[in-house]
């Protein structure tokens, strides 16, 4: 497994990381590894398998149900 160094954190991003590793019970490192993999993850071809993956969970969960596009279409013409 390979060793990152971040050099030159500002205080405010490392203190905000620190909270938020806090309230996970992790460490540091981990907290970062954890958003570096999100961030990576949320890339333009990440978000479409995210939504794939959304979209085929509420298939099976709700057969028939529309999809989230058609209830924001819906939403928008209601207006």
């Amino acid at each position: 497994m390979a060793t990152l160094h971040v050099r030159n954190v500002p205080d405010r991003t490392y203190d905000a990381l620190r909270e938020r590793a806090g309230e996970r019970r992790s460490s540091i490192s981990a907290e970062a590894i954890r958003l570096i993999e999100r961030g990576l993850l949320m890339d333009r071809v990440g978000i479409e398998k995210v939504l794939a993956r959304v979209e085929a969970t509420r298939a099976k969960a709700r057969p028939g149900a529309p999809s989230a596009a058609e209830l924001i279409r819906q939403d928008r013409n209601a207006r």
